[in-house]
């Protein structure tokens, strides 16, 4: 309740709680609803616990008792659990009281009803304050007649505002609006016709018949036609509320005399209430005769049903004595059958055991089965990896051009692995500069007292005896017995030297970078798209791209590079799962993670060179560096300006696919490298055009031809080359000829020949095979 006064001082409205008491809460609820005239109720219809979607009618004693009971003009809303039940609509509207109650000279009457005998009226003046209930809609008047009282005292009674707007809704409707009194007014002067036998009241003035016009009700207030007048007055409640707020105001000044009226009109209720309470009682008499009459009605109907369930039940037991015969049949036909079952149980018996044998007999083969399914693909599954690991290791003899050194041979030309001679070391090994067989060479000796120097040794022979470009380090040959391998020798050491400016050497100008990379990624097309098997680097970084003194860039360090063979079980394979090995800052973060090594982890490795060579940078974190610089549109102050006037256009384009390619997702790199080609080759062709001979050394695109490819004394290419006794390598016609001449001495070193043998060359001639295919077919 106390919410509900809350809600209703939010809105402006004033209320009050009344409390009331009575033995029985129905009777009690009637009895204020017939007493205040209330004709509008929202009371429970059960407890929550009771709700149920299918409750239709109210559930509880005293909802039904008000259901029944309460005045036919209020109209009752049945709630439960927060959900209308059921709707009682309003009937005729009651009178609250029966009959006009007298007045006398000394007293003052009290306005429960706005009614009274249709031909006897009186005036009186009313110096009012309206006050609205919440549970009543309770409005309190003060009334002062016309009788010579003192000053400011007057009688305060309450009426129902429901009543008014019943009585009064036809009246109002003539009402001009600028007749009600203003906020300021103190009084107003209400018509009434419920004194029309007094003598000390005044008659009516001419002014409150304009204000409040009067309302009749008649004798017989459960007139239907009152319907009318109640829907009517609903349109005219604003006007009402108007002249609410005027008659509030004087509220404070008739403190005094509200509390004299409440007295008299408790003294003046109780004669209504006994005279509601014999309505009442007629009401319960004539309800009674009805429902005696309801109750005679359903004895009736209830004999009829009696007398039909009566042939029903002669109609059951007919049923009843035929399905006894037929149980009767039923237990001899069962007996029979019980007889058969017994029978058939022994067939069935012996069924089971012989089921049983059976199965005991499939488990045993199946186990078997399973034994021998296990072996076979086991044997197939060694089958297949002993083949990987044959296709992984043999050496062609068709394709495998390899010179076998001794150590000794080894020991000779590095000076016994001299320090002095010495010219690069790291985790795989050292590496020395030697003079083998008249050739300054490069050679690599592994550690092989351990698994992994071993394996990149048997892999770097396996891979460089196989695959021949100009931009692969040509692999001389090999010493087994030490884990040594002979390259040719490049004499402007690796590209990380160059970039870094090491021992006063000059800056790689734009132009001479530009070539680099696109000779990098010829290199990674030719070994992705070898066949059978495609090659991948897997350890791409600039310590292993060597340059020669032309500043051609070779490729090297095919320790941990692998060959993609396809699996048998398979329709393709696109990766070789191994474990993560190289230099952290170039490895695909996908194979740091996966371990899978796939063709798109040169990818990356290239797009990490890629923005080196541009920008002069360190690797670790170069791409989030040229990603903040392009955030913030400062490319340019990125690009490594010892390089040159690089064109801004150009090396944007290199930073630009350099990110694309070392993106952290293999999904958002180019599919092959023949797409980064694609990119690259017409940077290369333009950086040609502008390259000057000190600058370019050759032109790329003319496919420089080493200098090794060349005879030392015809200097035309080699097709057949052959080593000689002074270690140097000849085309095999022309060492003849000169040999044949008569000639003892070697042409380059002009000593003694110490015989006229002569060693096929076949490392080197395979080389120049792969240099010639090259020239006549371009990258792709």
């Amino acid at each position: 309740m106390d919410e509900y006064i809350h809600q209703c001082s939010k809105m402006k409205v004033k209320c009050e709680k009344l409390v009331t008491e009575n033995d029985n809460v129905a009777k009690g609820i009637v009895e204020l609803v017939s007493l205040h005239g209330v004709s509008k109720l929202i009371m429970g219809a059960a407890a929550d616990k009771h709700y149920s979607r299918k409750m239709k009618m109210p559930k509880s004693k005293t909802a039904l008792a008000v259901l029944q009971k309460a005045d036919a003009s209020c109209k009752i809303w049945f709630v439960c659990k927060e959900n209308l039940i059921y709707t009682r609509e309003a009937g005729a509207p009651v009178s609250h009281n029966a009959a006009a109650l007298p007045a006398s000279k000394s007293s003052i009457s009290t306005l429960s009803e706005w009614g009274g005998q249709p031909n006897g009226y009186a005036s009186k003046e009313v110096d009012g304050h309206i006050q609205r209930s919440m549970s009543e809609n309770v409005v309190a008047a003060s009334v002062r007649t016309s009788l010579r009282l003192p000053s400011r005292l007057s009688v305060r009674t309450t009426f129902s505002r429901q009543s008014i707007e019943d009585n009064s809704a036809n009246s109002w409707d003539s009402v001009p609006r600028g007749s009600f009194p203003s906020s300021h007014q103190t009084s107003s002067t209400v018509t009434d016709e419920g004194f029309s036998d007094s003598s000390s009241f005044s008659t009516p003035s001419h002014d409150a018949s304009e204000i409040l016009p009067s309302v009749h009700e008649g004798r017989h207030l459960q007139n239907p036609a009152s319907y009318c007048e109640q829907d009517a007055m609903n349109s005219n409640i604003d006007i009402f509320d108007k002249l609410e707020e005027a008659f509030t105001e004087d509220e404070k000044h008739q403190k005094q005399t509200f509390d004299e009226s409440m007295r008299r009109q408790r003294a003046e209720e109780e004669p209504i209430l006994f005279h509601r309470k014999a309505n009442n009682f007629d009401d319960t008499s004539l309800n009674e005769a009805k429902q005696r009459k309801e109750v005679i009605e359903a004895l009736a109907k209830a004999n009829g049903v009696i007398e039909l369930m009566k042939q029903e039940m002669d109609a059951l037991k007919q049923d009843r004595d035929d399905i006894i015969d037929k149980l009767v049949k039923m237990s001899e036909q069962k007996a029979t059958l019980e007889q058969r079952v017994d029978e058939y149980g022994g067939i069935v018996k012996d069924l089971e055991d012989t089921l049983a044998t059976s199965k005991s007999l499939i488990h045993s083969q199946q186990l078997e089965y399973d034994k021998l399914k296990h072996e076979r693909d086991n044997a197939l599954k060694d089958a297949d990896e002993l083949r990987k690991e044959k296709e992984k290791t043999v050496s062609y003899s068709s394709l495998t051009w390899n010179t076998e050194f001794s150590l000794l041979e080894l020991q000779l030309a590095t000076q016994n692995f001299s320090d002095t001679v010495k010219i690069g070391e790291g985790g795989f090994g050292r590496v020395y500069r030697g003079f083998l067989r008249n050739t300054t060479v490069a050679i690599k000796m592994l550690r092989s007292h351990n698994l992994q120097g071993q394996s990149q040794f048997r892999q770097e022979v396996v891979v460089l005896s196989r695959v021949r470009h100009p931009n692969l380090v040509t692999l001389m040959g090999s010493c087994s017995e030490a884990s040594g391998l002979v390259y040719e020798f490049l004499p402007n050491g690796s590209l990380e030297d160059r970039l870094a400016c090491e021992n006063d050497t000059p800056p790689l100008t734009w132009q001479v970078r530009t070539r680099i990379i696109g000779e990098i990624c010829s290199a990674l097309v030719f070994l992705h798209s070898n066949k059978p098997h495609p090659v991948i680097h897997g350890d791409l970084k600039p310590a292993n791209i060597l340059l020669d003194a032309n500043l051609v860039s070779k490729l090297s360090d095919f320790g941990i590079s692998c060959l993609l063979v396809k699996s048998s079980t398979m329709s393709t394979s696109i990766y070789q799962t191994t474990s993560p090995r190289g230099t952290f800052s170039y490895m695909d973060p996908e194979f740091l993670t996966t371990g899978e090594l796939t063709a798109r982890s040169d990818i990356y490795s290239l797009g990490i060179v890629i923005l080196q060579m541009v920008t002069g940078k360190l690797a670790l974190g170069i791409g989030r560096a040229v990603e903040d610089a392009l955030d913030r549109d400062e490319l340019e102050l990125l690009v490594d300006k010892s390089a040159g006037q690089w064109p801004f256009v150009q090396a944007k384009k290199l930073m630009l696919l350099g990110l694309q390619c070392a993106e952290l997702s293999r999904r958002r790199r180019p599919y092959r490298m023949s797409d980064v080609w694609c990119v690259i080759e017409p940077l290369v062709k333009s950086a040609s055009l502008s390259a000057t001979p000190q600058s370019f050394g050759h032109q790329f695109v003319e496919r420089h031809t080493p200098s090794c490819f060349f005879c030392p004394i015809s200097q035309v290419v080699m097709r057949n080359p052959h080593i000689a006794a002074d270690g140097y390598t000849y085309e095999a016609e022309v060492i003849k000829g000169w040999l044949h001449s008569g000639r003892s001495m070697s042409p380059m070193t002009k000593l003694p020949l110490a015989h006229h043998h002569l060693i096929p060359n076949r490392a080197l001639h395979s080389a120049i095979q792969e240099h010639f295919k090259q020239q006549q077919k371009p990258p792709s």
